[in-house]
């Protein structure tokens, strides 16, 4: 692994979800400060859209619910985000681009979204 990188078990289970390997493309794509609710929204038209007015309302709040309990504290841990709970921003951190090369690897093989429930 690279320095800095969490070990290879940890990079695996972190890649393994779907909903996260989407999130930390999202945030390394925009390299800038999000509102979990916008990281939210665009996780939701890419999961559930085509567009956001298209989303159930129940979906948003999983997707919200699972980002902000499970998957972005995750990240946080693992000190590849910047993660303000109370205020309800993440950032990426430089790390994230360390984990790029296995973040692509693993995306490309990703199928394009088919608008299913993805839960946590």
């Amino acid at each position: 692994m690279e320095r800095g990188l969490p070990d290879v078990d940890a990079v695996l289970d972190l890649l393994a979800n779907r909903r996260r390997r989407r999130a930390l493309t999202v945030l390394e794509a925009d390299d800038r400060r999000l509102t979990v609710h916008d990281l939210t929204r665009e996780l939701a038209v890419e999961e559930a859209g085509p567009h956001i007015t298209d989303v159930p309302g129940e979906t948003v709040q999983r997707i919200f619910v699972s980002l902000r309990h499970v998957h972005l504290p995750k990240l946080a841990d693992l000190e590849l985000v910047e993660y303000d709970r109370d205020r309800g921003l993440v950032e990426p951190t430089d790390r994230l681009a360390g984990l790029e090369p296995y973040l692509s690897i693993v995306s490309e093989s990703d199928p394009e979204p088919q608008f299913e429930r993805e839960d946590v």
